[in-house]
């Protein structure tokens, strides 16, 4: 306000002692007034202006589906602009190999474990390529490793299923078959294929069962009354198993591991 009054009166006196004004001066002055309103205006928008700035750089650089442009939005405080793939932890979905569920079944097979065509191992851009872009996505770190999860709708003879892709430092380790609407969906449908192509046609009749085959890849097939899913664990990577063995290992022996694993993965829910 004083600066503004000092450039008022500076102008006054110069018309005053001035027969012929000179126009730069008011020129001068009304750019310095311009000025000190820009940065009156920038330091009480410091606050929004510079994370803006940060995302669309972020956008640009890595893309609206990166991991650098959604763990901003959980970073802020904000809302995901994109639908969330789970409403749990992404740990959760680990866990279950880890941590087998109460009156599980165990199964053998001779047949190699795989995620429909798409081949353990993938990255996330060979991924994109193939299925375009995803319909829902979620983030977190496992300690230090990064964590990304993308789901796309799809339709298996005429139900409604999610197919979701578990990437860790960009490459794809589990893959997971979400189905939500138990109405139109037959278990026996589900089970059947499952059977002929792991269990030589064994009838299976339980909630939870685990297949395991030579490699040491495992199928997680859980009922839990609400929805189905199977899980598909690549086991074939001996860094990705140090990785993950490192922050699961011990959640089935003690469960103070598990509340730290928890943490591992910031469980603030902030999406």
């Amino acid at each position: 306000m004083n600066f503004l009054m000092i450039s008022f009166i500076l102008l006054a006196r110069t018309a005053k002692d001035s027969t012929s004004f000179d126009p730069s001066m008011l020129y001068l002055i009304l750019a310095l007034v311009g000025i000190f309103l820009f940065v009156l205006l920038l330091v009480f928008t410091r606050a929004r202006l510079f994370p803006l700035i940060k995302l669309g750089y972020i956008n640009l650089a890595y893309g609206r589906y990166s991991y650098e442009f959604l763990e901003f939005f959980k970073d802020n405080n904000l809302r995901n602009p994109h639908n969330n793939c789970i409403k749990d932890e992404i740990s959760m979905h680990f866990i279950a190999f880890y941590k087998p569920m109460k009156n599980s079944r165990f199964f053998q097979t001779e047949t190699k474990i795989e995620f429909g065509d798409i081949p353990f191992l993938m990255s996330y851009k060979a991924l994109i390529k193939i299925k375009g872009e995803p319909e829902c996505i979620n983030v977190t770190r496992f300690g230090d490793s990064r964590v990304k999860v993308v789901g796309f709708n799809e339709t298996l003879q005429n139900m409604k299923i999610k197919s979701m892709f578990y990437f860790l430092e960009d490459l794809f380790v589990m893959g997971e078959y979400q189905f939500t609407d138990l109405i139109k969906t037959k278990t026996a449908d589900l089970l059947a294929p499952i059977s002929v192509k792991y269990m030589k046609g064994e009838t299976v009749e339980a909630d939870n069962f685990y297949i395991t085959d030579p490699e040491g890849d495992k199928i997680n097939y859980e009922d839990n009354g609400f929805s189905i899913a199977v899980r598909y664990y690549f086991r074939g990577d001996q860094t990705i198993n140090q990785t993950l063995d490192s922050i699961f290992g011990n959640v089935g022996i003690n469960e103070e591991t598990l509340i730290r694993t928890m943490k591992h993965e910031e469980l603030l829910n902030r999406f």
